[in-house]
Parts: C-alpha cells; sequence; structure tokens
C-alpha cells in the first residue's frame, strides 16, 4: 500500500478538495446530486457490481442469504438506493434532476412510494453511518436505511443504542468517505460488530491512504488487499488547482498518478478486509477474474 499521510498533509489535501459540505447535510437531496452530476461524480455507480460479486461471494463463503451492511459516509443513502434496487445512478440523477423527475418535487409521500415501487430487496439491510443528520434522516424516512448513526465517530464513543444498530454486521461498505473518516471511525464502527467478523470493502479516493484503516483491521484480526483490478474512476477534477494539489500529494506518497493524469478524472482504489481464509478466497477467486480489466477499460 501506499504510504500513510500525515493528518496534516491529510488536512492540506481535504483544503485542495471539492467541497461538498454546502450540499451534504440538507434536508432534500437535489442540490447534492446536481454538485455530482457537475462533475460526473460515479464511484458509487462503478462500485454497485463489485460490491454485487463480493455479496455473492461472501453469501457462498458464510452460506448466508440475508446480509446486514453497514455504509460508512452513507450520506442520502445511495449506495442503498442502487444496491436494493435495479437502478443505475443515471436513473437517480434524471429522477431528482430533471423537471418533470419522479423525485423533482420536494415531496416525502411521492419520493417514499418511488423507491417502494421499485420493489426494494428485503435480502440486504442497511445501516447508514455519518454525521450528516438530515441526510441520513431522508434515507432513514424514505425506508433506504433500516438504522442509522449520526455521531461523528472521529470523536465520540458509540451509545448502547447505535452499537446495538451496529451489531451482527455482515459486510462494512464505503465508497467516498476514507480521508474523512480515518481509522478511529472504522474501528469504532467495526468494533461494534466484531463478533460476526463482517468483512470490509472500501473505496479510498486518491490520494487518501488507506494504511491507517487496514492497521485498524489488522487488530482485528482482518488482512486487507489493494485490489488494483477494482480501481475505478471516482469524478472528474474541479478545478486545475485541486488536480495540481492531488497529483503533487500523490507524487509525495508514491502513488500511481498515470491515470489521474491522462483521463482528467480521480480515481479510487478498493480494498478488502476479511479473515484469512476467506479473504483469500475473495481475492483470488472468481470476483477477480470476472471484473479484470475494468481499469484497462477505463484508461485505453
Amino acid at each position: 500500500m501506499s504510504g500513510q499521510a500525515s493528518s496534516a498533509e491529510r488536512g492540506r489535501i481535504q483544503g485542495a478538495k471539492y467541497d461538498f459540505t454546502a450540499s451534504y447535510n440538507r434536508r432534500w437531496p437535489h442540490a447534492y446530486f446536481r454538485e455530482c452530476l457537475a462533475l460526473d461524480y460515479m464511484i458509487t455507480d462503478r462500485a454497485k457490481p463489485i460490491f454485487e460479486r463480493i455479496f455473492a461471494d461472501y453469501r457462498r463463503v458464510r452460506n448466508k442469504r440475508n446480509l446486514k451492511i453497514i455504509d460508512v459516509g452513507c450520506s442520502y443513502g445511495v449506495n442503498a438506493a442502487l444496491l436494493r434496487t435495479d437502478l443505475d445512478l443515471d436513473d437517480l440523477y434524471a429522477a431528482y434532476l430533471e423537471p418533470s423527475g419522479s423525485l423533482s418535487r420536494r415531496q416525502e409521500i411521492e419520493h417514499r412510494a418511488f423507491f417502494r415501487n421499485q420493489g426494494l430487496r428485503d435480502d440486504i439491510q442497511f445501516v447508514g453511518v455519518d454525521p450528516s443528520f438530515r441526510a441520513v434522516r431522508y434515507a432513514l424516512d424514505l425506508g433506504l436505511l433500516e438504522a442509522g448513526v449520526t455521531a461523528d465517530l472521529e470523536t465520540c464513543d458509540l451509545t448502547v443504542k447505535e452499537r446495538s444498530a451496529l451489531a451482527d454486521a455482515d459486510i462494512l461498505i464505503s465508497t467516498g468517505c476514507v480521508g474523512y473518516a480515518t481509522e478511529a471511525t472504522f474501528a469504532r464502527v467495526y468494533e461494534a460488530s466484531a463478533t460476526s467478523r463482517p468483512w470490509v470493502v472500501a473505496f479510498a479516493m486518491h490520494p487518501f491512504s488507506y494504511d491507517g484503516i487496514a492497521a485498524a483491521l489488522k487488530a482485528f484480526s482482518l488482512e486487507t488487499e489493494p485490489l488494483k483490478r477494482f480501481r475505478q474512476r471516482q469524478r472528474r477534477f474541479s478545478t486545475s488547482t485541486e488536480r495540481q494539489a492531488i497529483l503533487q500529494a500523490m507524487a509525495k506518497l508514491g502513488m500511481d498518478d498515470r491515470l489521474e493524469r491522462t483521463s482528467g478524472y480521480i480515481y479510487a482504489s478498493c480494498y478488502i478486509s476479511a479473515p484469512p481464509g476467506e479473504r483469500s478466497e475473495l481475492c483470488h477467486g472468481r470476483t477477480a477474474r470476472r471484473n479484470q480489466g475494468e481499469t484497462q477499460r477505463q484508461s485505453g
């Protein structure tokens, strides 16, 4: 894995990145989707088939059907919306942002009916973790999330109720929060569900390092492997200043920046953590072979 950024360096990277704060914790998600579309934000869409294959592997390894997924950095429940339906991200952009879109009006009953009519899968239960309490409340009200934890787990311990909500998880996922959520958050979340030995599948946007999180998960006897074959586009660079700052940070950390330099997009690396025997089957079995070549297709 790449070198570990200091907290000061992480702060500089955060300062250079596009700031979604103004739209990330509103009552309604329209402004957030509008900003994401403007930057061709796609990681949740690109991650969906990978998550689905990993869920299938997990079901085979653990001999389980019903899964409890913890989405760290869940925001408005986008991962839950995609993974519990046949929708893709373009469907959501159209529903929220087109003038006649099914979700264009700010009417909770219409939003709830829209997702209900998609036939929300009941074999996957989502618990969201995100300090953006309005966004989490939206996802809860629509039935995308079963429960939500909105404490800032970088600084706060979980309450008894929050620990109960996270218990017995099968897989922890994340597509956009690494670098803002550090090993402190991941350790607290994992510790609450450690008895069920969940897997962890996370996409870390470049240039944020995953080393600290991997070290925290190692304390729970998980092995972490970075899978270059699962590397995916996150979004476009927002400005030339952001591009320069990210490329400089990647060079400092010794990260491969060829895709960022040539494509105009920021990429995210995929990391998978699991108990040793299970990790081996996951990383070197059919999932890896079926998804091989994704990076080459993107950069070709």
